[in-house]
């Protein structure tokens, strides 16, 4: 949180008085100059948005699919090769290995001179999110960027399915089930790092999941000195037990050292906002390292503040495996889109750290 002048105003604080646009339901549609970065995945929502804009007439678009490693059968990269062929896109694919995903926004070099960037996170992961958007902040994208969004219709696990697990496993391990079980290692990639402030105090920043053991591993390798714990707020009332369930299955209540907070998971402001006063209050004098496990539209805030803001990092616990398709969301509701382009004015506040080579590709055909 450095300033060039005392006179001069920090980027947090720039930041904070950006008037952040909301999502906005949209028409899916993409014209000749636009291109768009989505991931194959199996969810029902992952393709929505592509599929929804070739259903309505978008042609000769530009779209680059992503593959996950490992590999996971039910994903969609046939229906990927099929929606942007049928609509003669201009497509190809890149590998991204969620084991070793240093240097994947790389791929951004080659979209740089695109009239319109749009990122679908619908199928994302959380860490591939904070990349590619701190990606586009640092390279001058923001202000072509558009985020689009695709609601699911039903969010697993249900109510029923968690409170019968923790009543009959004391110890949780029937309920990693749910999402993703295990953690590979603690990934921290070079973007997302930092020299800045070593020696000072971390302020860990978490957001506990269905999936208790990241934030364990994350604790567990980070030396915080305090715990700054992020419970994210459903938007749909039906699904506001999730609050209480999350934080019952991860001990939030016996954490040490611990400062608790709410914040939306689908209004990304209200995490933006958070992050920043945070920072504002103590980025002078602790080390802020940021576990993005949160929700997709969370993750989306934590990559616009990094982007911004390089004294900040980013450590993300990587799931060992994940269970069938069926325990993952289903159906789609509404797609939404975020134009990002009242950032454009904010400078980021240190020099972009050099990034590893390009992920792998192969041409759609």
């Amino acid at each position: 949180m450095k300033s060039n002048s005392l006179l001069s105003p920090r980027v947090d604080e720039l930041l904070a008085r950006v008037v952040a646009p909301e999502l906005r339901e949209a028409a899916p549609v993409l014209g000749t100059e636009d291109v768009l970065i989505t991931c194959a995945g199996f969810e029902d929502r992952a393709l929505a948005f592509l599929s929804r804009a070739v259903e309505a007439g978008s042609r000769n678009f530009g779209a680059v699919g992503v593959e996950y490693r490992p590999e996971v059968p039910e994903n969609r990269v046939r229906e990927f090769l099929e929606k942007t062929a049928a609509a003669k896109a201009e497509a190809s694919l890149v590998t991204y290995d969620r084991q070793r995903p240093e240097g994947f926004a790389e791929i951004l070099n080659r979209v740089a001179d695109t009239q319109r960037l749009l990122i679908d996170v619908s199928g994302m992961s959380r860490l591939l999110i904070v990349q590619l958007i701190a990606a586009s902040v640092r390279r001058g994208l923001i202000g072509r960027l558009e985020v689009v969004y695709s609601e699911a219709e039903v969010y697993p696990p249900s109510e029923h399915d968690v409170r019968l697990a923790l009543a009959e496993n004391r110890d949780y391990v029937g309920v990693l089930n749910f999402v993703s079980s295990g953690v590979f290692g603690i990934t921290v990639v070079p973007e997302l790092s930092t020299v800045a402030m070593q020696g000072q105090p971390i302020r860990l920043v978490v957001f506990p999941s269905f999936n208790p053991t990241q934030l364990a591993a994350v604790c567990a390798e980070t030396p915080a000195a305090v715990l700054a714990v992020v419970n994210g707020i459903p938007p749909r009332a039906e699904n506001a037990w999730r609050h209480d369930a999350i934080r019952t299955l991860n001990g939030v209540q016996s954490l040490r050292e611990r400062e608790e907070f709410d914040a939306s998971t689908f209004d990304y402001r209200q995490t933006l906002q958070l992050i920043l006063e945070l920072y504002a209050k103590h980025g002078a004098s602790q080390k802020f390292i940021i576990s993005p496990t949160g929700s997709k539209m969370q993750s989306v805030a934590v990559g616009l503040a990094c982007g911004f803001l390089r004294d900040l990092q980013v450590v993300y616990p990587t799931p060992k495996f994940f269970p069938t398709p069926t325990n993952y969301t289903t159906g789609v509701r509404r797609v939404y889109r975020l134009q990002l382009d009242a950032f454009a004015s904010v400078p980021i506040s240190m020099p972009e750290v050099p990034l590893a080579a390009e992920p792998t590709e192969r041409e759609a055909s």
